[in-house]
């Protein structure tokens, strides 16, 4: 899969977890913030370890 074709699916996926979120906190379930930011943000670095990944091979 190529970077940008990663990005918009990733971006995309990551909307629809936050929607899916603020659907479940509005019908009452409680919400962890803490973990929620926590496995956000780790899957933020994981992205960008993945794609400096792919366009090293690419370019080495």
């Amino acid at each position: 899969m190529d970077p940008f074709t990663f990005g918009i699916m990733f971006v995309g996926a990551t909307g629809g977890v936050l929607v899916g979120i603020s659907l479940l906190e509005g019908a009452g379930f409680k919400i962890n913030g803490m973990m929620l930011r926590l496995f956000m943000e780790t899957a933020k670095y994981g992205t960008i370890f993945y794609l400096l990944k792919t366009l090293s091979k690419m370019f080495l």
